[in-house]
């Protein structure tokens, strides 16, 4: 196991995997003319709308592929850090299959919700079905994992 990367390397891992969760989340829900509307307030109208830049667009999807990178290094730098005994490595492995297990029936549901609702072009929410899935999958992992680890280790 020489490619793994130090231990300390874990929490700046988690870091940057949960900046780029919710980089991700401001870009998709277009929570980026928010921001806009705080570093350049004098450009508010009159009635409290804000007037979208040229060039907004661009910026949004740059933003939101920045934050796809981030996610996936963070990913990355998480699976791949050291840990200290065997112990560690058997609920890392249970966990991955456990957050496996719920990241597919995370997308199969979404999946199934979005296909029998009425009003939903599949072409229009898939993105939104991998984004779930791949979140669901991360959120899953790191909370059975420090669950485990912190209150059933008495118990293993």
């Amino acid at each position: 196991m020489t490619l793994l990367l130090p231990a300390h390397y874990r929490a700046k891992a988690l870091f940057t995997a949960l900046a780029g969760l919710a980089g991700f989340m401001v870009a998709s829900a277009e929570g980026l003319i928010n921001l806009y509307r705080i570093i350049l307030p004098g450009r508010t109208m009159p009635d409290g709308a804000y007037p979208y830049p040229s060039n907004f667009w661009q910026i949004n999807s740059m933003l939101e592929s920045g934050s796809v990178c981030l996610i996936a290094l963070g990913v990355l730098g998480l699976f791949l850090a050291r840990e200290p005994d065997e112990f560690y490595y058997k609920i890392r492995l249970e966990s991955m299959q456990y957050a496996v297990f719920v990241q597919f029936f995370v997308m199969l549901a979404s999946f199934c919700y979005f296909y029998f609702t009425p009003g939903y072009e599949m072409i229009n929410t898939f993105q939104g079905i991998l984004g779930l899935g791949f979140s669901s999958f991360l959120v899953t992992y790191v909370l059975r994992y420090y669950y485990v680890i912190f209150f059933q280790a008495d118990q293993h």
